[in-house]
């Protein structure tokens, strides 16, 4: 070893066996089904704990083309949401025997696609991915699908689309927003979001405009704005908003962040929440509940999602079918001061 990183055949002369031998034992993935005695099996997980050996996972993957490493996805890192996806989601991955390499999007295609890339240099195994969506266009995706490389789909969607995926009821969601808002007396309900390429706007849009028909409200499209997914999304918002002829009584968040900006723009106009503006935000963050006016919000469950797609991933690493190829996790609205 000479001072350097232990190496396969450090530990097979420490247990006393060939390297052979010691690769097929500590590669294998089930330790029932390999041709050796348990104590020759011992011997050499003990020889590998000895040495602190780690396990060279290019090599490993050169030789039997698979490496044990996922590439993760995300278009940001700057809030709860997508820390918590990434912490779940590396834990049972490591439970299952899984590495995880991350690569953050910030939300641009081009970046999204050479994380991909980059993954796919490494020989991941497969890839969880929360998608930009920035255009709509799957293309990138379907390249994967067809190359037979396993992806999981977080939080995002591309409807009529074989994908596997694990989103949440984003149209119920918004239905549940709009009503409650409706139950304590708002009619002219806001809506701040993004654009419709991304899946969770547009289902999150259409709950919000189907909720005001069955309540006999009409749509009024100057109370949608398009806004950056951002604190300063939600301050353009209420600037804008409040400088129509006949302003909103109640806004509704594409997220908790544009909530957030939208409440500290109504405390510098004076605007009184809930009593002159009502406020409802999207994902329910760490953060909601300490607000200075606790922010009614549609609670996401992002540590279910995530551990959901890894074991989906799992299977399709594995070569199975998951039963359900898009599933669709319920949400619930929580009710605070804000609203």
């Amino acid at each position: 070893m000479a001072g350097g990183m232990p190496t396969l055949e450090d530990v097979a002369r420490l247990a006393g066996v060939s390297r052979a031998t010691a690769s097929r034992i500590l590669s294998a993935d089930d330790q029932s089904r390999i041709p050796f005695a348990q104590d020759t099996r011992e011997r050499v997980r003990q020889a590998a704990i000895m040495l602190d050996y780690k396990p060279n996972r290019q090599a490993r993957g050169l030789v039997s083309a698979r490496t044990h490493i996922v590439g993760l996805l995300i278009p940001g890192m700057g809030e709860s949401f997508s820390s918590s996806i990434v912490t779940v989601a590396q834990r049972e991955l490591a439970a299952l025997g899984y590495g995880v390499l991350l690569a953050n999007t910030d939300s641009d295609n081009v970046m999204e696609q050479a994380s991909i890339d980059e993954f796919l240099s490494w020989r991941v195994d497969g890839l969880l991915i929360l998608p930009t969506q920035n255009t709509g266009d799957a293309e990138k995706l379907w390249l994967l699908w067809h190359k037979g490389i396993p992806f999981v789909l977080i939080d995002r969607l591309f409807a009529e689309t074989p994908f596997y995926s694990v989103t949440t009821d984003d149209y119920s969601g918004a239905v549940m927003a709009v009503e409650h808002l409706l139950s304590v007396g708002r009619r002219r309900i806001a809506f701040a979001t993004r654009p419709a390429t991304v899946s969770t706007n547009r289902l999150r849009r259409a709950g919000y405009i189907d909720t005001l028909a069955r309540h006999g409200v009409a749509f009024d499209p100057e109370l949608v704005l398009n806004v950056p997914p951002s604190s300063e999304g939600g301050r353009i918002a209420v600037r804008e908003l409040m400088q129509l002829s006949s302003p909103p009584d109640a806004l509704f968040c594409c997220t908790d962040l544009v909530a957030v900006g939208a409440m500290e723009e109504c405390m510098a106009l004076d605007i009184r929440i809930p009593e002159d503006l009502a406020l409802v935000g999207y994902s329910d963050l760490d953060f909601c509940r300490v607000l200075r006016s606790p922010l009614t919000t549609v609670h996401q469950p992002p540590a279910l999602m995530a551990q959901c797609a890894a074991r989906m991933l799992a299977q399709l690493m594995k070569g199975e079918t998951p039963e359900v190829a898009q599933v669709k996790l319920p949400v619930s609205l929580v009710v605070r001061e804000s609203a």
